[in-house]
């Protein structure tokens, strides 16, 4: 009997093995394309990079890098096994749908092979376009890699028109080049322990923005620790809801301990103690993965003067208004009592999200939201928290449904240094931690900007937290630890107002909580008596005009600089202009590299 047993789960254990085609070698990037049907695997160095896809088929397999998600001007790569040879070819999309094939072949075959009902195809091809007509240069920008596969393969020599692949195809965000600064292992030799800040059967309410938050305790420390790692703990199903979970550092002091179960909306004044929780901690965005942080620092727990109540703040979005979902998302933290030498601090840079101060047109292709934070702000803190300098390791660039473009950039003494976190094809599904190595002195300033278009928008959009509202800000992650939560800026909104006539005497604030556009109505004239601030500007002609006079007079008008430290109910408040930017940083476009034929390694990655 137990023999029988034994033969059934080897036999068992051949029919999985055989159902999927391991990866040739290990990478250290991987993403799955449709789960149970197609996966890429892939590394990279600075002049080459290896791709290999798996996929459930035993015909052709094609994947390809587009701006849009669509095959059009897409840079396509398609291959198959057929008789034991294996053919990758090079190719574009057009608007005819068939992908034809480059004049020029620039990838490299590496192998491939079918086992069951799998195949495997592995190549490499330059990181820079070789083909100016076709190929795209990968880089650092969220890239919409495009898959597709046929149920055979070709029966002549190259696919044809005829060999569609149907709905066997799809679309994914990536970021093909994360930087090499990113650590992928924990150093070996200290003890590891974890514990998890995780929700408690929160059932998400049918709105399409909820956010919700819970007091939690941190464990009872003896001696000072560090938190190495952070990884999400996502309800299985829950992850398209769970858009993003932030830990807030609250206060020292608990006045009632039956907060530690309370569930409610994070921006509800009924449950006072929330105000007391603003130094941001961590933050995990959709599509986000486990985050091991540099050797060299940690966040500290355990400590006197170290968190000891924290807020879980989880931000769900429910566009179906279902009322069935129930969660338990949270985050794991990895400590260990092995010190590093700096405390990891986090904080927000970027524009402040108040409906009324910032607001973006109906119908613009592109208007630009601008943050800057200064040197009476980001330096004053540096300064008062005994440092001249602080080294950003990571970022996660953060903007909503409308943004196209989101960017960190760094500027010291008028010179533009290389942006600290910039993705050119923004992604709202996909933001995702972007690697750093760099360092910013108490005098220079970091200035935020995202790009918006809301062509396809009748009315003005809001800054704010809700989905089809907007944001701009960069969670910025460094060390060592200083005293700031967020360094936010704006125009005055009585300077904006007064641009598209509002006349500032005849407004009345209706609603004190509220900071959106519909908390102030007009007064007068007799025609607009009456209206919100929001049905005002709606009614205003947006055309292409008057969208670009609006943006170049709002960039020229006086800003305010919001600056809060560990307190966020205390910020202070400083009238700047924005900077003039005399010398801006120029990237340099990568070169295709022309290997010797003798030079077998260009190819190895």
């Amino acid at each position: 009997m137990l023999f029988n047993i034994m033969t059934l789960v080897a036999a068992a254990l051949v029919v999985c093995v055989r159902s999927q085609i391991l990866p040739s070698e290990a990478y250290n990037h991987s993403a799955v394309l449709k789960l149970g049907v197609i996966k890429l695997y892939w590394k990279f160095n600075d002049k080459y990079i290896t791709f290999e896809v798996i996929a459930k088929t035993t015909g052709w397999v094609g994947i390809g890098f587009s701006e849009k998600g669509s095959m059009i001007a897409s840079d396509i790569i398609v291959g198959w096994v057929k008789n034991g040879i294996v053919e990758i070819t090079d190719r574009h999309g057009d608007l005819n749908g068939f992908p034809p094939l480059d004049s020029q072949q620039d990838i490299k075959i590496l192998g491939g092979k079918q086992y069951g009902s799998w195949t495997m195809l592995k190549f490499s091809r330059q990181i820079a376009s070789c083909e100016k007509d076709y190929d795209i240069e990968l880089n650092r920008n969220t890239q919409r890699v495009i898959w597709a596969y046929g149920n055979k393969v070709p029966i002549g020599d190259d696919i044809t028109p005829q060999d569609s692949h149907g709905t066997n195809r799809g679309v994914k965000s990536l970021i093909i080049l994360t930087s090499l600064e990113k650590p992928y292992d924990l150093p070996k030799g200290p003890e590891y322990k974890t514990f998890d800040v995780l929700a408690n059967n929160v059932k998400i309410p049918a709105a399409a923005t909820y956010y919700n938050c819970r007091i939690h305790r941190f464990p009872e420390f003896t001696k000072k620790h560090h938190i190495v790692k952070v990884e999400p703990i996502i309800s299985e199903g829950n992850e398209e809801y769970a858009h993003h979970i932030a830990l807030h550092r609250c206060g020292d002091v608990l006045p009632n301990k039956t907060l530690l179960e309370l569930d409610d909306n994070c921006y509800s004044s009924k449950i006072k103690f929330f105000e007391t929780c603003g130094k941001i901690i961590e933050v995990y965005t959709i599509g986000g993965e486990s985050e091991i942080f540099p050797d060299i620092a940690g966040i500290s727990v355990g400590a006197p003067g170290d968190p000891i109540y924290v807020q879980l703040e989880i931000h769900y979005n429910n566009p179906d208004l279902r009322s069935d979902i129930v969660d338990n998302s949270g985050l794991r933290f990895t400590y260990t009592s092995t010190l590093r030498k700096f405390d990891i601090g986090t904080s927000y840079i970027g524009v402040v999200p108040f409906g009324s101060q910032t607001f973006i047109p109906p119908g613009s292709e592109s208007f630009q939201s601008i943050g800057q934070c200064n040197p009476t702000c980001l330096g004053d803190k540096m300064t008062t928290s005994g440092f001249e300098n602080i080294t950003i390791f990571s970022v996660i660039l953060h903007s909503h449904l409308a943004a196209s473009k989101a960017r960190l950039r760094h500027f010291r003494n008028g010179t533009e240094l290389p942006p600290i976190a910039s993705d050119e094809h923004f992604d709202f599904n996909y933001q995702r931690r972007r690697y750093s190595n760099a360092t910013v002195k108490n005098t220079d300033q970091l200035v935020m900007e995202c790009e918006y278009n809301t062509k396809d928008r009748l009315e003005v959009t809001e800054a704010g937290f809700g989905t089809m509202k907007e944001m701009c800000f960069a969670i910025v992650y460094y060390y060592p630890l200083i005293n700031l939560s967020y360094c936010f800026s704006s125009v005055q909104r009585r300077l904006s107002w007064s641009y598209l006539g509002v006349d500032l005497g005849k407004v009345k604030r209706i609603d004190e909580e509220n900071p959106d556009l519909e908390a102030f109505v007009l007064t007068g004239p007799d025609k607009q008596a009456g209206k919100t601030i929001l049905e005002y500007m709606n009614e205003l002609d947006w055309n292409t005009k008057n969208i670009s006079q609006f943006q170049l007079n709002y960039n020229a008008m006086e800003h305010y600089e919001l600056c809060y430290g560990s307190d966020r109910s205390k910020p202070t408040k400083t009238a700047f202009n924005l900077t003039k930017i005399a010398n801006p940083y120029k990237e340099s476009k990568r070169k295709c590299h022309q290997p010797d034929l003798d030079e077998n390694e260009s190819w190895s990655t």
